[in-house]
């Protein structure tokens, strides 16, 4: 097992178990652990299940953790993989599908926001764009994270998951990327329990990676 540390940021792999096809989880250091690593273990007896968990997720240092995340991939020969990020951890996989689509074959994103730990003020300017057809200029020279501007340019089958825990303010971003990404399924988990919601997981994202690679943007099925 290896770690990759760039730029004082750090990525650290805390499983790699299994054979076959590769599946990617990634956490923020704060958040999902316990639902992850349940998860993995479960996923690891059916496909090979990474757990990486990413340092601290900000609008600082995304660039960076996204960085060291491709380069721990490349030492661990994943050449391509479903991921699924947790949290904030799902904005470096969301960069990573962005800027490199032939690693990515699908997508699941957990209580996923738009941007990571968004702040009151942030939420307001959001709000706020997306009432008006151009947006504002608030944003400009901004160095944060935001995957509203790009969703439309995912083009892998996105599965967006929420869990019984997920407040509405994360509910109302799910349904959002659920809205701007073509090719993506909105998801709501009923189980409460860690080891319950990682057995009704594990069961969609075995699931959903039948789904073809290159799925039609419209008429998409439901998935159950």
């Amino acid at each position: 097992m290896e770690s990759v540390k760039e730029e004082n940021e750090s990525v650290r792999v805390r499983s790699d178990r299994g054979s076959g096809r590769a599946v990617v989880a990634v956490i923020d250091s704060s958040q999902y652990v316990e639902l992850a690593q349940h998860l993995t273990e479960r996923l690891s007896h059916r496909a090979r299940a990474i757990l990486i968990e990413c340092h601290g997720v900000s609008d600082d240092n995304w660039p960076a953790l996204s960085r060291t995340l491709e380069a721990t991939l490349e030492i661990l020969k994943v050449r391509q993989a479903s991921f699924v990020g947790f949290g904030d951890g799902a904005t470096i996989v969301q960069n990573i599908a962005l800027a490199h689509p032939r690693l990515v074959r699908s997508l699941v994103f957990v209580d996923s926001t738009l941007r990571p730990h968004p702040t009151w003020w942030q939420r307001c300017v959001d709000a706020i764009e997306h009432r008006l057809p151009f947006g504002l200029p608030l944003r400009l020279g901004s160095k944060g994270f935001n995957v509203r501007s790009y969703a439309h340019r995912l083009r892998c089958p996105v599965l967006v998951v929420g869990t019984v825990r997920a407040h509405a303010f994360i509910k109302a971003e799910l349904d959002s990327l659920g809205v701007l990404t073509p090719t993506a399924w909105r998801v709501q988990l009923t189980s409460s329990s860690p080891k319950d919601e990682s057995a009704e997981l594990c069961e969609l994202v075995m699931t959903f990676q039948g789904t073809p690679a290159k799925c039609p943007q419209k008429n998409r099925p439901e998935v159950a």
